[in-house]
């Protein structure tokens, strides 16, 4: 026999409420379909669950639905937002600087903080994984890149987020050459459409831009001379989201 569904709590239903509303106060509009596959939060009917109070909101959804809307987590619920501001105060008390690497010279103090600020470099024998740059290494072979500390802090980013990885191939040309160097949030996998990623395409790890059309996501190239490429889940997975890049090659520039 079906186990039947626990029912929500008060503040659940409540949760679900707010979502509705902003979910139906959203513009431009779009279908939950949509929504669900442009945010990665799952089909139209999981959207429906949550958006219904069928189904309670956690932190991965909540957190999709506010990028999505353009809203804070605590616009939707206030109780999950409070959970996750006691995990991340309990998180950094606990975290030793070994765990944090280099988080302590991302600070407001500019005397005692460098402009400069290093992440991880992958090195390009390194291919991706299935969620991720597998780790064997530890990057100890991958160098650094140096990013400004005042990029850091007026996009939110902390250098422990962060991978270096040098552009292969000319297929982002002329945004990218092979040899420049993209910086890539680990952090945010949420697909966009537009946005530039790192992703693992069939066990390689490749820089595109991902696009929506017609309930499909693709693999789109700068370089007019590449074709689009379906973007399926299983064969097709977000790494991070590309942030930053810094321009190496300048000899195919000229």
């Amino acid at each position: 026999m079906k186990k039947e569904p626990k029912a929500l709590e008060d503040w659940q239903v409540e949760d679900a409420r707010r979502l509705k509303a902003l979910f139906d106060a959203r513009e431009p509009k779009i279908s939950q379909a949509e929504f669900g596959a442009q945010y990665d939060i799952g089909s139209q009917g999981m959207v429906w669950q949550y958006v219904a109070a069928r189904r309670p909101l956690n932190i991965k959804a909540v957190t999709a639905f506010a990028r999505g809307l353009g809203v804070t987590v605590e616009e939707i619920s206030p109780t999950i937002a409070s959970e996750i501001t006691s995990a991340a105060s309990h998180t950094s008390s606990l975290a030793s600087p070994a765990e944090v690497p280099d988080a302590r010279l991302v600070t407001g103090d500019d005397d005692m903080a460098p402009p400069m600020v290093a992440i991880r470099m992958v090195p390009e024998h390194l291919r991706a994984g299935i969620t991720g740059f597998e780790t064997d290494h530890l990057y100890e072979d991958g160098g650094h890149l140096h990013v400004p500390r005042q990029w850091l802090e007026e996009n939110d980013l902390s250098p422990d987020q962060l991978r270096a990885v040098k552009i292969k191939g000319d297929s982002m040309v002329p945004m990218m050459y092979a040899g420049d160097v993209a910086v890539v949030n680990i952090k945010d996998k949420s697909r966009v459409s537009g946005g530039v990623f790192a992703l693992n395409f069939k066990g390689e790890s490749v820089v595109k831009r991902l696009r929506y059309d017609r309930r499909e996501w693709y693999l789109t190239s700068e370089n007019p001379e590449f074709q689009h490429e379906p973007c399926r889940t299983g064969d097709c997975n977000v790494i991070g989201r590309v942030v930053r890049f810094e321009p190496r090659n300048f000899k195919d520039r000229l």
